[in-house]
């Protein structure tokens, strides 16, 4: 009896354990599918570093700059979690009119943008509002700002004190 339950316990360290293998592949292949986004989205949209200029003030894109601006506020309250990566994609496509390819590659874009100031999202905010403030009329910063509440919403409850802040500065912003 004791040696079924000696083999019986190695099996089952054995499935565990391959469990967990398991489970660590399938988040590394998610990571790697993050880095492959991110790749093709600023290959995509032709990033070039200019000399003495940070990457947030050389948008001339509106929709990038507001994709941008979106996954700032999703970051406000800690890393971006699938369910806002998807919330910043399908946002983007319906009010860009664009397919899920390239919102996603939008989206993509605009999580690249907020590693440029990794330590200070209403710093990101205000750079890339700056770039946005000739292009958009006033129904475009209407829909933008309400893009944002969703986007700041989705990981439950509704935008904290921080994300209320920086909402009433970006739309002071925008005038």
């Amino acid at each position: 009896m004791h040696i079924l339950l000696g083999v019986l316990g190695v099996v089952g360290v054995a499935l565990f354990w391959l469990w967990r293998l398991r489970n660590a592949a399938g988040a590394a292949r998610e990571v790697v599918d993050v880095a492959d986004d991110l790749r093709a989205a600023v290959r995509r949209f032709g990033y070039s570093r200019k000399a003495n200029q940070n990457p947030l003030d050389g948008i001339e894109d509106p929709r990038l700059a507001a994709s941008g601006i979106l996954a700032a506020f999703a970051n406000m309250d800690g890393a971006l979690s699938r369910d806002e990566i998807d919330g910043i994609a399908g946002l983007c496509g319906g009010a860009f009119g664009c397919d899920a390819q390239e919102a996603d590659q939008i989206g993509a874009y605009g999580r690249w943008l907020i590693q440029q100031s990794p330590a200070n999202m209403d710093e990101v905010i205000r750079r890339l509002a700056r770039n946005l403030i000739g292009s958009l009329d006033a129904t475009e910063k209407r829909e933008l700002l309400a893009m944002v509440e969703q986007v700041a919403s989705i990981e439950g409850g509704g935008l904290s004190e921080t994300q209320q802040d920086s909402l009433e500065r970006l739309a002071r912003q925008l005038g």
